[in-house]
């Protein structure tokens, strides 16, 4: 039976501070945020892109 102790919450195993945790869980959040930003800046340079070259074709034909 002593091998069945759940390591994850037993007292050999110290718990995270409040402050830890939050600081875990914002890295994370930073990180995802930083994708997401990448993304639409990519996004939004592809659009502007589009845009031009619409640009120039609508130029062209006139």
């Amino acid at each position: 039976m002593e091998n069945l102790v759940d390591r994850r919450t037993s007292p050999a195993r110290p718990k995270k501070s409040a402050a830890e945790v939050e600081n875990e869980k914002l890295r994370r959040q930073v990180e995802r945020l930083e994708k997401e930003l990448a993304r639409n800046k990519a996004a939004l340079e592809v659009l502007g892109k589009a845009s031009a070259l619409l640009e120039m074709i609508s130029e062209s034909a006139d």
